[in-house]
């Protein structure tokens, strides 16, 4: 390697920490400027505000429901891992309803306890509607523990939540 080689790989270097830092602090800024605003929105009540956190709010169902709720007014926090919602359905949602304040979307699991508790934390809801499911006959025979854990157990996790949070109206719809 010679003195001309070295000196490319170290301004190669130098460009990657440089675009990396940049990168960071641009998310950084990101953050701090425009979740910081909306995210309160969320996370306080408002009178005459109704909050509702859709769980599964990326797929067919709750993302028609979803859209009810957006057209009368409701405030609504999806809540998908997008294991069968569509992101394109949200980013839908988000198109037609843009105002800071109405819609947010978060994308996590209802089997992570961690997780779901700080949704409950960080959000101040006022009600639930679960639609968070999976519903294929097939492969619920197939694979019937899963099914047991995703409807059963994730939503006794929601359910935990809720009553640690004085969440008292819930909407189950199950397969």
């Amino acid at each position: 390697m010679d003195f001309v080689d070295m000196k490319r790989r170290s301004n190669l270097t130098r460009k990657i920490l440089v675009a990396a830092a940049l990168t960071a602090l641009l998310v950084f800024m990101l953050k701090s400027s425009t979740t910081t605003s909306i995210s309160t929105k969320f996370a306080q009540h408002e009178p005459g505000v109704t909050h509702v956190l859709v769980t599964g709010g990326a797929g067919y169902i709750g993302s028609h429901a979803v859209l009810r709720l957006l057209k009368d007014s409701y405030r609504v926090t999806i809540v998908d891992n997008l294991s069968r919602g569509n992101m394109g359905a949200v980013k839908v949602l988000q198109e037609l309803y843009p105002e800071p304040g109405r819609l947010q979307f978060i994308y996590a699991d209802l089997g992570d306890a961690a997780a779901v508790n700080k949704i409950f934390s960080e959000n101040a809801f006022d009600a639930v509607m679960h639609f968070a499911a999976v519903a294929y006959v097939g492969e619920s025979t197939a694979e019937p523990l899963r099914y047991y854990h995703n409807i059963t157990s994730n939503t006794l996790l929601l359910v935990k939540a809720m009553a640690a949070h004085g969440v008292k109206t819930l909407i189950y719809s199950s397969t």
